[in-house]
């Protein structure tokens, strides 16, 4: 009777379980996107910036661990491998996010119903709450694959399970994992914006699963090795860099004594969550590429180019320049030129890479 009583109770707990993961992977169906092919002139500023979402104030947390920029911004990777984790840009719902700050790189793209997701890809820092962590796309694989990164997701695409088997990438899936490894801010099981992780949590499943340490591939750009910003000849003014995703608006605005550009999301200061302060880069690149609705997705999910060649812009110290980009394959890396044929060097400092639809709205004035 008692092993009776213990088998109902186990079947009660595990039925719970499966019920509150179902409630927290369910996601909003969004309209599909509809594309078209010419790119417009960044430099024409014709149409007004939409407003939505508030974001939160900055709650209270540690205080940041203070790197060495040195170190950080001329790391070939060296002692880390890099990780990359998938970050949700949905709504006011989401912030303020937390660990953007911490990463070298981050990437801003987008997906169904015209939203963008995030994806930050981190070595040699500590950040200590990530997120929130959403779900796969496997278009950000192509991006994943040029720093041989560990990809965190928390679910995904049928696209992107498929793909993330096929091309047997190292992957932590907050779906199937525990408290050990991803926990959530609210006790809402149908709140699927609250999950988050932290570098050491990552760092420790990724040992226990024997993930290499150390990235296969080198660094894909190359850092200006001088204390002064690097300014190359011509190029445009570029003080406010406004970009318009169907259904998000991103702003950059040039700050010329810190020699950073100030981050916006609607119009409002896109904050950490930790630090409390505001996003800013170094670098911001433009990847123009041509993307559409997956035919017969339901929730109008897209698929985009990211190999080929294509345009776009690479902007730093108050200056924007045409740029040519090309890649041979989902797992190359992006070669990123100026129209000359140059590659582009950054300026030490966090980069974004702003993957834009080729009919976007961008504007740089």
């Amino acid at each position: 009777m008692k092993k009776w009583l213990v088998l109902c109770l186990a079947l009660m707990v595990l039925t719970g379980f499966i019920a509150a993961c179902g409630a927290k992977t369910s996601e909003e169906e969004n309209q599909p996107v509809v594309v078209e092919t010419e790119l417009p002139d960044p430099f024409d500023n014709t149409s007004e910036q939409p407003e939505d979402g508030q974001p939160g104030p900055a709650e209270e947390g540690q205080e940041d661990q203070v790197e060495d920029l040195e170190d950080i911004y001329s790391s070939q990777f060296t002692g880390a491998r890099p990780i990359a984790v998938m970050i949700d840009n949905q709504g006011s719902k989401v912030l303020p996010q937390g660990g953007l700050d911490k990463a070298q790189i981050v990437y801003e793209v987008i997906v169904e119903g015209g939203l963008t997701r995030l994806m930050p890809v981190f070595w040699g820092t500590e950040p200590e709450m990530i997120g929130p962590v959403r779900s796969a796309r496997h278009y950000f694989l192509d991006f994943c694959m040029e720093y041989d990164a560990i990809y965190v997701h928390y679910g995904g695409s049928p696209q992107a399970g498929t793909d993330i088997r096929n091309l047997k990438i190292n992957a932590i899936d907050g779906l199937v994992l525990g408290p050990d490894v991803f926990w959530d801010l609210t006790n809402d099981p149908k709140n699927w914006q609250d999950s988050y992780t932290s570098m050491e949590k990552l760092k420790k499943y990724a040992q226990k699963r024997n993930y290499r340490d150390a990235a296969q591939v080198g660094f894909p750009f190359t850092y200006n090795d001088s204390a002064e910003d690097l300014v190359p000849a011509g190029g445009d003014d570029a003080s406010v860099i406004t970009l318009k995703y169907p259904s998000m608006t991103s702003r950059f605005d040039y700050d010329s004594g810190t020699g950073t550009y100030k981050r916006y999301r609607y119009d409002k200061e896109h904050m950490e969550r930790v630090s409390g302060k505001q996003l800013e880069a170094k670098n911001i690149i433009v990847l123009y590429v041509r993307n559409w609705t997956i035919e017969g997705d339901y929730a109008g999910r897209q698929d985009m180019n990211t190999t080929g060649s294509g345009k776009g812009y690479f902007i730093t110290a108050g200056k924007a320049f045409k740029i040519k980009w090309s890649k041979e394959s989902r797992s190359s890396q992006t070669k990123y030129t100026y129209e000359n044929g140059e590659p582009i060097v950054l300026n030490r400092g966090q980069t974004w890479i702003q993957v834009m639809p080729l009919n976007a709205g961008v504007t740089i004035e």
